[in-house]
Order: structure tokens, then C-alpha cells, then sequence
């Protein structure tokens, strides 16, 4: 019974990765905070598809070694590959602040 029950810890995951095919189609840019929480002016100056196109690539990541750390940690019960995914997980991370916070292609709207 229980190792049936340890199989909906993954239904985060698979939202994560439905919510990153929302990104990918373009139309996801109300679920990114700081984006919508701009004036119209400042959004104007965002590439739209660039954004939710970068957003669907980091949520479809985190969606995928979520459900690494999970798979490790419940079904195989190996903590040490759990820990090396979550700390995979916090590098990605800052790796992606740092390159939203300074892409040109984001940033800048297309021509």
C-alpha cells in the first residue's frame, strides 16, 4: 500500500512539466511574478517569446531532477543520489537567476 501512495509524490513534477509546455507555447507570461507585476510600459520592453520560451526550459528542468530527487529518495531510498539532485537543483538555479538577470535577448524586444 505505501509503495503505491509514494507514487503521488510525483504529481508535482508532471504539473511542473504541463505548466512548462504552457511556457513553451507562449502564453504563460501572467504566471511569471515579476513580469506581472510591471506596468504595460515596462513589459513593452521584455521579448515575451524569449521569456516564457526561458521559463518553459527551467521549469521543464527543475520538473525533471524534481522527479530525480524523488525517484532516488522514495523509491530507492538512496539519499546520497537525492542529495547530489538537490544540489543540482540549487546550482540550476542560480545559474538561471544570474542568466535572467543579465540576457540582452530577454531583455531587449526583437526588431
Amino acid at each position: 500500500m505505501a509503495f503505491e501512495l509514494s507514487y503521488l509524490v510525483f504529481i508535482i513534477p508532471v504539473l511542473m512539466a504541463l505548466m512548462a509546455l504552457y511556457f513553451f507555447s507562449g502564453r504563460g507570461a501572467f504566471l511569471i511574478s515579476g513580469y506581472n507585476t510591471l506596468s504595460k510600459e515596462e513589459q513593452e520592453k521584455y521579448n515575451l517569446k524569449e521569456l516564457t520560451r526561458t521559463m518553459g526550459i527551467f521549469t521543464i528542468v527543475l520538473a525533471v531532477l524534481m522527479a530525480a530527487t524523488l525517484y532516488c529518495g522514495m523509491i530507492l531510498e538512496n539519499a546520497m543520489w537525492a542529495l547530489v539532485f538537490i544540489i543540482c537543483i540549487l546550482v540550476f538555479t542560480g545559474i538561471w537567476l544570474v542568466y535572467m538577470n543579465t540576457s540582452k535577448k530577454i531583455k531587449d524586444k526583437p526588431y
